[in-house]
């Protein structure tokens, strides 16, 4: 770490600052393309699945059409975030090029594949399934598998951010300690969010008057949607801790910083957000479950409680993980007991199903973003940990305007 004394006056956009003004936009792109690379991966398994069941046929297109669709602003979005990082953070910026410009060729080459693909996929829907429907099937399992080398490049340049391997080639660099982790965790947070958007989607289109012949069908992609977005709910904690644990062996001072340092506060946030999408969860399965008996209502008072306990735990890494892991126990034992139940249908129960299903979309939205932004704030004061500091950027912005005068 080069010492340039005594800390230079940055040059901040007013209002949101520097680092503020990049995140805001690297948000805002990041869950579009979390959505659209989940539904991308999705697509071509629901149109499988659609040879003997037409809702989810019918999902597929849908899921595509709002791939290529979002796909644009999501683009805009990225090119906004890479120009003010070019011109707000460019030491960091252009060293992290140059140290990956083989693998980001690579991933670059690899996402235009994946659009030469996807768009004969979606704009020729009918027309090639009416040729081949597994040939048409096999064109979008193409798609997202071109998709996956972009995120998994994508995915080591921010792992290799927070755990740099200095004495290594690019390929070497790419996969740092952190690298697996990140992407298993962050592809298991895309299906989260795509699936619990699916389902507000469902529920909202369900809820709503119209042609009363598709209430079944939006009632579909409420449980499909829910049953993703449950599924990789539950399966995040997991892939949270290998990911903490990680970042504990290679880099164990970010992570104390996360504990007890200035950025604790996200912490706390992220578990207030995972205490009410289990509450959510359960809430959503007894408005669409039928469920019976005594042990539901020992049940009604153990999943508030105990996600009161978990948030009171927070700053206990122990206690707040065994409360995690309970209330996974409590989400199971609920469903499994529900599952020898008939639905109760959606329409039953309109307002509430709604509301509870956008507001388990919203939350998981929250707690993904919250996740991105505490990993972020781990490398702090650094850009590039133990390599490129802000104060690096500072010294940068004073010399090219000592250049300029």
């Amino acid at each position: 770490m080069i010492d340039y004394g005594t800390a230079l006056p940055a040059i901040q956009i007013p209002l949101l600052g520097n680092s503020a003004a990049v995140g805001l936009f690297s948000l805002l792109h990041i869950v579009l393309a979390a959505l659209s690379v989940a539904f991308m991966l999705m697509a071509p398994l629901f149109e499988w699945k659609g040879r003997k069941n037409p809702f989810d046929r019918d999902l597929a297109l849908v899921l595509t059409r709002f791939t290529v669709v979002v796909f644009s602003v999501s683009t805009v979005l990225a090119v906004i975030m890479v120009e003010l990082m070019i011109g707000l953070f460019p030491v960091t910026t252009m060293w992290m090029w140059n140290h990956f410009r083989i693998p980001i060729l690579f991933g670059v080459a690899s996402f235009m594949l994946m659009l030469l693909v996807l768009y004969p996929y979606y704009h020729f829907w009918e027309r090639l399934r009416a040729c081949s429907i597994t040939l048409h099937i096999a064109l979008g399992a193409l798609a997202a598998f071109f998709i996956l080398p972009w995120v998994f490049m994508l995915d080591g340049m921010g792992a290799f951010m927070l755990t740099p391997v200095q004495e290594a080639g690019m390929w070497e660099r790419l996969h740092n300690p952190t690298w697996l982790p990140l992407v298993i965790h962050r592809m298991v947070g895309n299906f989260m969010i795509a699936g619990y958007t699916l389902a507000a989607y469902g529920a909202w289109r369900a809820s709503k008057p119209g042609d009363p012949g598709l209430e079944p069908y939006y009632q579909h992609l409420l449980y499909r949607g829910w049953t993703i977005g449950l599924g990789a709910f539950l399966l995040q904690p997991f892939t949270g801790l290998l990911y903490a644990l990680t970042i504990h062996r290679a880099a164990p001072d970010a992570h104390e910083s996360l504990m007890t340092g200035p950025y604790a506060p996200w912490l706390y946030a992220q578990v207030l957000f995972l205490a009410l999408v289990f509450l959510g969860n359960d809430l959503l399965t007894k408005h669409v479950r039928t469920l019976t008996g005594n042990r539901q209502r020992w049940l009604d008072i153990g999943f508030p409680a105990l996600a009161a306990l978990l948030v009171l735990c927070a700053a206990y890494p122990e206690l707040r993980r065994v409360c995690v892991y309970l209330l996974i126990g409590l989400t199971v034992w609920r469903l499994a007991d529900s599952l020898a139940k008939t639905p109760t249908g959606a329409a039953l129960f309109p307002s509430t199903v709604r509301s509870v299903a956008l507001g388990l979309a919203l939350l998981s939205v929250l707690l993904y973003l919250t996740m991105g932004v505490i990993r972020e704030s781990s490398r702090r004061p650094d850009t590039v940990r133990g390599i490129i500091s802000l104060q690096d950027e500072l010294r940068h912005q004073a010399r090219m305007e000592g250049a300029l005068r």
